[in-house]
């Protein structure tokens, strides 16, 4: 119950205090106190807290923000709930944000705080280096990873009952320009698949990209159990990231969405059974020592999965080769591609979300459908010949 009366302090002066209690999981409530120097200010505190009680609202144990972090990431690696990758991520901004406002308690939180962090780590940096070089400024899009982390961790901490309001809902992240992706010309295409010819797996993975659409972890994951070679389909259900220098298999895929069979065209199954003899072979080769649970169709050493940024760095060797000095993704650029060629060639949006995996076609739109300048100029001579023609010869 909260209330206020009348002290005096042991100095003689005459101060307010304001008591209340705070919830305590698995206890009593604990008792708080704050003294005031005038009964006014008393009662403003008396009424807040007052509505704190009411609605169960209270941190008994005065957390400070980086000890709520570190509890947070806990609780989440007890679940195990999220991606490898996205917890990956969430540490490493937890140690960004704790290293510059960590010492706030969380109750007092505040909009502002968060303001000042992302200024603050786009012009100074997340946290010391190992090396003892200063901290490299972070672009504005890992300022807004940060803003993320932020609010998904308060907002458990509001649900929770620690703090009556996500402090990150009021906050004001940075904006991201929005970058329009660029896949691979159909020259470009051409010139890399003739590069690929004397590596009979890597233009299997080339062609597979390029009929596919799927992401490098989709690619990585696929194995003989997925592929149904005679049905010519591929399951979609397995994914292979990486962190801290470790491939990570995951069977659930990305999103609902993300799970799904694709089917494949003749040409690619073709080489998709040469590439599993390949497989096969290598396994018998190794012998006991080969891992084969799963089998995958592009493994690594002896059959483990595959480290992501070896595909990719595979997949940049023949962009040398092609002699390509554009800015394109090694491997999203190949999805990208997919995805722009489908419109372009009349798929309709709703078919080509479905194959890429996206939760959305909106997502497909906004992602992946560049405007194809001779369609639309296609189209606007299309649409010109309702219009009456005037000065015929």
């Amino acid at each position: 119950m909260t209330y206020i009366n009348k002290i005096t302090t042991k100095k003689g002066t005459t101060r307010w205090q304001c008591r209340w209690n705070v919830p305590n999981p698995g206890g009593d409530p604990k008792e708080r106190s704050k003294n005031f120097a005038t009964q006014k200010e008393a009662k403003a505190h008396a009424i807040q807290m007052a509505e704190f009680e009411n609605r169960g609202v209270g941190d008994p144990r005065k957390h400070d923000l980086a000890g709520y972090l570190r509890g947070w990431l806990a609780h989440l690696r007890e679940r195990e709930d999220l991606a490898p990758t996205t917890m990956e991520g969430y540490e490493r901004n937890v140690i960004y944000a704790s290293h510059h406002i960590g010492r706030i308690a969380l109750e007092k939180l505040a909009p502002l705080d968060l303001d000042r962090l992302y200024t603050t780590l786009m012009k100074q940096g997340g946290a010391p280096r190992k090396d003892g070089k200063p901290s490299r400024p972070l672009s504005r899009r890992s300022a807004l990873h940060c803003h993320r982390m932020l609010h998904s961790a308060l907002e458990q901490a509001r649900k929770w009952k620690l703090i009556a309001h996500n402090p990150a809902a009021d906050a004001t992240p940075p904006s991201v320009p929005h970058k329009k992706a660029r896949g691979y010309t159909e020259d470009e295409i051409v010139r890399m698949l003739k590069a690929a010819e004397d590596d009979p797996e890597g233009y299997c993975v080339l062609a597979l990209l390029l009929t596919s659409g799927i992401r490098r972890s989709e690619l990585l994951g696929l194995g003989l159990d997925t592929a149904d070679l005679d049905q010519a389909t591929l399951d979609i259900r397995r994914t292979v990231t990486q962190v801290k220098n470790k491939a990570v298999v995951r069977e659930v895929a990305k999103t609902k969405s993300s799970y799904r069979t694709l089917g494949i065209p003749a040409a690619v199954v073709l080489l998709l059974r040469a590439q599993k003899a390949r497989v096969l072979e290598n396994a018998m080769s190794w012998g006991s020592e080969y891992s084969r649970e799963p089998m995958f169709l592009f493994p690594g050493l002896a059959g483990v999965a595959m480290l992501p940024m070896s595909m990719t760095l595979r997949l940049r060797q023949f962009r040398r080769r092609a002699k390509i000095t554009a800015n394109v993704q090694p491997v999203h650029g190949w999805r990208h591609a997919a995805a722009t060629m489908l419109i372009a060639t009349g798929t309709d949006v709703k078919t080509t979300q479905s194959r890429l995996g996206h939760s959305s076609p909106t997502i497909t739109l906004q992602l992946y459908a560049d405007q194809v300048s001779d369609k639309d100029r296609a189209a606007g001579e299309a649409l010109a010949g309702y219009l009456p023609q005037q000065n015929k010869p």
